[in-house]
């Protein structure tokens, strides 16, 4: 099968193309991006490419450079910022081809869904957010909820802990973009069957994580498994349901200094005859920060609960799964658990394995039992733990 990989020069699309290229299902890797970034283009179809990637330079910009880099290709997995999710949506169906991103931020993910039966009538499925979280933790609330004939509530946790050394103030550790968002735009969560808007920093809670993660406090964050996930079981009566991340507290401590000072804002401000947004030059300027050298040393942890009936009694499930560096590729928790499963799911996709269509979240989109059944193969191990009355 030919996959592409949209935005491939990225850090999140490091653990996409070496999943794909490793894999024997897979015969061709279209590397797309931008002609600029054709060293790290070059050096990626070098050393992880194995012989089955080939680089196309594309403008995401120009709709008929998106579809020349689909065409051909029975997945995309899209790993550029979701301001681009619609545009490269548009090439896909244009071209037949099915799709996955790394989440659409809610509201992106929103309008996304709005196109389900456009989707539906192509034939063609679009997957609205895979990586950890959304993504893993995603199929964790679909295997969870297809244990419960009625949902009171699914409960999504993300906690991140980073003990590498840097001498650098600071260490980014996905899109600077989607980071200044997640720490200044409005979140959402839903209670009582509505969604409701909360600030960021509110609603805080404590959780002790299994070590080497450990006990963190986590916040809702903007995310779109909430825009998904309450859609999705409807019918079985959800009543709450939310996301909160916990980072790490050195590096939470800096961002809600740097969001707090303006460096969040959107709004333009002159600077010596130029226009440009204190965001914007932070997100630019991020690009410049020296690239962390030395042994990864981040770890992850992905929770979910839930609560419910089946069969008349009460019962409370809880998934789980730690993640740490994977050695084979030397690679950080980060771009591994958001990469390997898109890279996973592109592979389902294109194997025939995924069979729903339109435009769906990983929870109903994603077979549960199957997508942990290919994650266990790259070292990411799925628990659970069902409780229910005996007497």
């Amino acid at each position: 099968m030919r996959i592409t990989v949209m935005g491939a020069a990225g850090v999140q699309a490091q653990g996409v193309i070496r999943d794909l290229c490793s894999s024997p299902e897979v015969t061709e890797v279209v590397l797309a991006d931008l002609e600029k970034l054709k060293d790290i283009l070059a050096f990626r179809q070098k050393e992880w490419g194995e012989g089955k990637a080939k680089v196309q330079f594309t403008d995401a910009t120009n709709p008929e450079s998106l579809r020349a880099a689909v065409r051909g290709s029975k997945v995309t997995a899209n790993c550029i910022g979701h301001d681009f999710n619609l545009r490269v949506m548009d090439a896909c169906i244009a071209e037949g081809s099915h799709y996955l991103d790394m989440g659409g931020l809610f509201h992106v993910a929103r309008k996304q869904m709005l196109r389900d039966a456009e989707w539906k009538a192509k034939g063609l499925t679009c997957i609205l957010g895979m990586g950890s979280a959304p993504g893993i933790v995603s199929v964790m609330a679909g295997y969870c909820a297809a244990r419960l004939d009625t949902i009171e509530y699914i409960y999504l946790r993300d906690g991140i802990a980073n003990y590498a050394k840097s001498d650098f103030p600071i260490t980014i550790p996905y899109a600077a973009q989607t980071l200044l968002q997640e720490f200044t735009d409005p979140a959402y969560v839903f209670e009582n069957g509505d969604w409701k808007e909360v600030q960021p920093f509110t609603l805080g809670e404590v959780i002790d994580f299994p070590q080497p993660v450990g006990t963190m406090t986590v916040y809702p964050t903007i995310h779109s498994e909430v825009a998904t996930v309450p859609v999705a079981f409807k019918s079985k009566g959800i009543k709450h349901m939310n996301f909160k991340l916990g980072l790490p507290a050195d590096f939470e401590q800096k961002m809600r200094f740097l969001s707090g000072i303006g460096f969040g804002s959107t709004k333009p401000l002159k600077v010596k005859g130029a226009d440009i947004s204190p965001r914007d030059y932070f997100v630019a300027l991020t690009e410049t920060f020296p690239k962390p050298t030395g042994k990864p040393a981040d770890y992850k942890c992905l929770r979910v609960d839930a609560k419910g009936v089946k069969n008349g009694e009460e019962v409370e499930i809880r998934t789980e799964m730690m993640c740490s560096p994977y050695e084979p590729w030397n690679m950080k928790t980060g771009p591994f658990t958001v990469g390997g499963p898109v890279g996973i799911t592109a592979r389902m996709l294109g194997a025939g394995i995924i069979t729903e269509r339109g435009c769906v979240g990983p929870e109903i989109g994603v077979p549960p039992e199957k997508f942990f059944e290919y994650c266990a193969r790259r070292g990411l191990h799925t628990k659970v733990r069902i409780t229910r009355p005996i007497a």
